[in-house]
């Protein structure tokens, strides 16, 4: 079984390789792939090793590494991650806390065993359900704890494993510890094969999320070009093709209420040149957020005219919540299964989001249970209900009040998966968490 998926790993390789190169997108570091690590990494003495595949998982993983550090003094810990965006994100949001930063090796036997034998980890962490059977049983074998922390399984990931229930039941058994977000991801791993008395709910991390408290890094309306007293949507990690449909339900929103703006944020920046396309068509004023990054301080005056922000950048969505009136969670109405609906919520924001959150299914469902967020359908939906809130401020405070509810009591979870995490770091390292 193990060099039949050498083999296919390896075709993909030779495959994936020269694809990266067509399309420009062949780093410096892509031999870290091939087990050639940074120093950073191999000096260290037994770290904790966490792996974030993209941007979401990394901001997790920072969050993590911080805590651990902060219950286990003297803890190296490093991060790996798969995409460019994530390992960006990561050097970002790790500053200070992570000690070093790779890219996930491919998971092929003879370079796992290279790259296990190099980090030597004390624990290994996956982040959200990250399977590779090469790493996790070479791990085994070497008698590194295991441990899936903010485990999902989300509808599609249950199906896909179900069908190579025989594979995934034999990679699961590797694993000693699994922190799921709910219990029906708890179940759902458990019915996938984990033994039941390694799996344990300790919560959803994204509700440790501290961006509503006195964060840094929130933006005003004003250094984004707009009024004081505008009112502004922001269409946060929105896909094909909701931004046009968001475009167009914002021009007759904009009608009815002149002080209406919009900030658009596509999930992939690639595509900033297809939205301002559309845009441009449109005749609406825009502005690149880039480009109001790179004006010096906070006096935007001169764009008070602009309409449209778009936001072309990585890592700022969360803080640019911070000047939402409305917030819509993109691919929700395109079928991308949603994104995280909290980010927006921690700020006391109202948040819509349409019928794909596939995704992040229990945290949509505890939303809308708790009158904390609104659903919607289809694009004639979303601009009854927007026009709705809008003029209704009362019925937005009461929402985002009960969206603040919520989350304080869904968090902790980041707290809860290090206790799971003290008996296996303790072991290893010698080292009592306080």
């Amino acid at each position: 079984m193990q060099l039949l998926y050498d083999l296919v790993f390896l075709v993909f390789a030779a495959l994936y390789v020269p694809y990266l190169l067509v399309k420009g997108k062949l780093h410096g570091d892509f031999p870290q792939k091939f087990g050639v690590l940074p120093d950073s990494v191999k000096k260290l003495e037994r770290p904790v090793w966490i792996h974030a595949v993209s941007v979401g998982e990394a901001q997790l993983a920072a969050r993590l590494a911080s805590g651990i550090k902060k219950t286990c003094p003297g803890t190296s810990v490093i991060v790996s991650t798969t995409t460019k965006t994530g390992n960006k994100m990561i050097r970002k949001a790790g500053e200070g806390v992570v000690d070093a930063i790779f890219y996930y090796p491919l998971d092929i036997s003879v370079i796992v065993s290279r790259v296990v034998a190099l980090v030597h980890p004390s624990v290994y962490v996956m982040m959200e359900t990250e399977l590779w059977p090469n790493l996790l049983r070479q791990l085994n074998r070497k008698d590194v704890p295991i441990i899936l922390a903010n485990g999902r399984i989300s509808d599609s990931s249950f199906t896909n494993y179900g069908r190579i229930k025989f594979v995934t039941e034999r990679i699961l058994k590797c694993v000693d510890c699994f922190c799921m977000q709910t219990e029906r991801d708890a179940e759902r791993i458990k019915t996938l094969g984990a033994p039941g008395e390694k799996v344990f709910v300790t919560g959803n991390m994204k509700f440790d999320d501290p961006a509503g408290s006195a964060s840094s890094g929130a933006f005003s309306g004003e250094y984004l070009g707009f009024g004081r007293e505008d009112r502004v949507v922001v269409a946060g990690s929105t896909h094909s093709p909701e931004e046009k449909e968001i475009i167009d339900v914002y021009g007759e929103l904009k009608g009815k209420y002149p002080d209406l703006k919009l900030v658009l944020a596509p999930r992939h920046v690639e595509r900033t040149d297809v939205v301002r396309a559309f845009l441009e068509r449109s005749g609406m004023k825009y502005r690149l957020f880039s480009e109001i990054l790179s004006t010096p301080g906070v006096e935007q005056g001169a764009t008070s005219e602009v309409d449209v922000v778009l936001v072309d950048t990585i890592g700022h969505l969360k803080d640019i919540y911070s000047v939402a009136t409305l917030i819509f969670v993109g691919g929700s109405l395109a079928r991308k299964g949603g994104q995280n609906p909290i980010e927006g919520a921690s700020w006391g924001k109202t948040v819509l989001f349409g019928p794909n959150m596939y995704n992040f299914r229990e945290v949509a469902d505890i939303f809308l249970e708790n009158d904390a967020a609104v659903g919607v359908e289809n694009v004639e939906q979303l601009r009854s209900v927007a026009r709705e809130l809008l003029r209704d401020p009362e019925k937005r405070k009461r929402i985002s009040a009960n969206a603040r509810k919520v989350i304080e009591r869904n968090s902790g979870a980041i707290s809860r998966t290090i206790r799971k995490m003290e008996p296996y770091i303790t072991e290893v390292l010698g080292t009592r968490l306080s």
